[in-house]
């Protein structure tokens, strides 16, 4: 699983070096902050993040990382809903009416290509996660197994969930305001990135705001639910998160308006600070663990055996899952 994690990075890395090979790292960079540039850019700065996720993804499945399970979820939900638009810009261009205009760019069909491609490597690495379930009870928590009951509810659970709550009012709010704004069938239109997007794997706000809507909606589910993959997830969105968002504050420090005070400011720095802090909390919180580590268990060797009663249901994992 960790090879077609890492085979989705190989075609978001692809990409994002045509744009530097095309444009030049600072005309590259420039169109990932801005947005700005001539023409159509094959990539958008949600691509960083996208790809940041996917290459952490496959390296903690190829590691055994206990977030691999949540990283590795988070990245195919993520992969899912920011490449099916290139799939449908592709097939609903035709020659007497291009999806994109008059506006030159990379082949249409090589982008929506491998875009199709990641999509069905999302599809199959899903199915893969369902699969392993029946090593669920080789991964179940330490703690689980020796009887102690529930796991205690951490502050990084509780942290990532009240963060992915608040963004998703932001997120839900803006869709909102911008249905009553242009009305319903514009928004469908904005939705679908009809003359609203500027590089070919790129998406309009509305679907972006309505793809984290879903995202940081399951992440308050796993994180409040305290179920095993919470970790991994909350650490795969902000990985996803930070890098289009540093490219935006540059953006914000280049033009003069990173202390205006604006809902897109607002958004960026939420997102921004949150993410840095739940990823400060895992690393925390990983440090913590590997020093109450015993001495007797060493990384990787099997849980002891139960003192006490089954495993709760809700208790079990994935093997690929995490353990807190």
């Amino acid at each position: 699983m960790g090879i077609l994690s890492l085979a989705l990075f190989g075609q978001t890395a692809f990409w994002l070096l045509y744009d530097i090979a095309d444009r030049g790292v600072a005309g590259a960079w420039s169109v990932w902050a801005s947005g700005s540039g001539t023409g159509l850019s094959a990539t958008s700065s949600l691509d960083l993040g996208l790809g940041f996720l996917q290459l952490a993804a496959g390296w903690a499945t190829l590691i055994k990382a206990r977030t691999a399970g949540g990283l590795l979820l988070a990245s195919c939900a993520t992969t899912l809903l920011f490449r099916l638009p290139a799939v449908w810009y592709v097939l609903l261009d035709s020659p007497s009416d291009p999806w994109f205009g008059d506006a030159k760019g990379p082949s249409l069909g090589a982008v929506g290509g491998t875009a199709i491609g990641a999509v069905a490597t999302a599809l199959v690495l899903t199915a893969l996660l369902f699969l392993v379930r029946h090593l669920e009870n080789e991964a179940s928590s330490p703690y689980i197994l020796r009887g102690a009951g529930p796991r205690p509810v951490k502050v990084t659970a509780t942290t990532s969930g009240v963060l992915l709550g608040v963004l998703n009012i932001f997120y839900i709010g803006r869709n909102v305001n911008t249905a009553f704004q242009v009305g319903p069938n514009a928004l469908a239109h904005l939705l679908a990135g009809k003359g609203a997007v500027r590089s070919e794997l790129g998406v309009a706000s509305a679907w972006q705001w309505a793809s984290l809507t879903v995202l940081c909606g399951l992440g308050m589910l796993f994180a409040f639910r305290r179920r095993p993959v919470a970790k991994g997830f909350s650490l795969g969105l902000a990985l996803f998160m930070v890098p289009p968002d540093v490219a935006e504050v540059s953006d914000y420090v280049t033009t003069g308006v990173l202390f205006k005070v604006s809902v897109d400011t607002a958004q960026t720095f939420l997102e921004l600070l949150g993410s840095a802090a739940v990823i400060a909390l895992l690393a925390a919180e990983a440090a913590h663990n590997r020093r109450d580590r015993r001495p007797e268990d060493p990384p990787g060797a099997p849980a002891p055996a139960p003192l006490v009663g089954p495993i709760p249901a809700d208790a079990r994992l994935t093997n690929m899952a995490d353990s807190g």
